[in-house]
């Protein structure tokens, strides 16, 4: 059986795309602790702080492909 290049470098991108979402959850959890005593949050407040950042790592993540798929249409035409 012949390894198919496309679902290689499929599997390569999602496992750097998991490793990068990892190393951001990583670091917001990192500062929570930092940010609760600095602005004296609230339990509710702090869920918000860190629920926002994870939406705007999955936002920017979706956001990605545009930029993408305009860089990769435009070199493979030119």
């Amino acid at each position: 059986m012949r390894l198919n290049p496309y679902l290689a470098k499929s599997t390569v991108v999602a496992a750097l795309g998991g490793r990068l979402f990892g190393f951001d959850t990583v670091v917001i959890f990192g500062t929570t602790s930092g940010l609760t005593s600095a602005y004296s949050l609230s339990p509710l407040l702090k869920g918000l702080t860190v629920s926002a950042a994870l939406w705007g790592t999955v936002a920017g993540s979706l956001l990605a492909g545009i930029p993408a798929t305009v860089t990769a249409v435009a070199t493979a035409y030119a």
